[in-house]
């Protein structure tokens, strides 16, 4: 049978884990309030602004309304919009709703970052194509961009494999073509990683 000092060190020990465990759900709790309600703000601005419509949350289901990866440019960062936060944005019902239907369709954290429908409707595609992006690159890049340089991160992985089927005999043939001035799909497959490495880097580290 255990000391009774042994017992109540047991008993302290368990206390003090249950209360660390509540005050962790509670911070817990109020980070995700805090952020649901920064969102819901930051939402009812976008429609107030834009004057959205109760047909837009129909959108967010469509993929037709989004850009494709593959039109879009390397050398193009879109700028993002300036989203104006009034003291209070007073809605009318119409439009309450219209923030609470967008507000509950795009659950994620990347929506207190959105500043205009654009970025609201890519929302969703963003968080599923990296879900660790930082708070910076969010507040600062356009969601087209952030999608455009996870999409060249993912080209690029794929290039550098390619290339390195040119090693041996197919290189040194790619090499005497191109010191004739010559293009050859190797030096095809560098130009393209140049310009895929170029546009990363001036986007920077996305991640947290």
């Amino acid at each position: 049978m255990e000391p009774d000092s042994i017992r109540r060190t047991k008993g302290f020990s368990i206390y003090m884990d249950l209360l660390r465990n509540i005050r962790n759900d509670r911070v817990r709790l109020r980070r995700k309030q805090s952020l649901e309600r920064k969102a819901f703000d930051t939402v009812s601005c976008i429609v107030k602004q834009y004057s959205l419509g109760v047909s837009f949350p129909r959108l967010l289901d469509q993929d037709e309304n989004l850009p494709a990866l593959d039109s879009m440019e390397f050398n193009k960062i879109k700028a993002k919009a300036i989203l104006e936060f009034p003291p209070f944005c007073l809605l009318s019902q119409q439009e309450y709703g219209v923030a609470v239907t967008i507000t509950n369709k795009v659950d994620n954290p990347y929506l207190p970052f959105s500043h205009s429908p654009e970025e609201l409707l890519l929302c969703s595609r963003l968080y599923e194509a990296n879900p660790w992006l930082n708070s910076e690159h969010l507040s600062r890049y356009h969601f087209e961009t952030l999608l455009l340089c996870q999409r060249a991160k993912e080209e690029l992985v794929r290039l550098e494999r390619e290339i390195e089927k040119f090693d041996g005999a197919v290189a040194q043939d790619c090499r005497v073509e191109e010191s004739r001035g010559e293009s050859s799909p190797r030096r095809s497959l560098q130009d393209r990683i140049k310009q895929l490495r170029t546009f990363i880097a001036s986007i920077g580290d996305t991640e947290s």
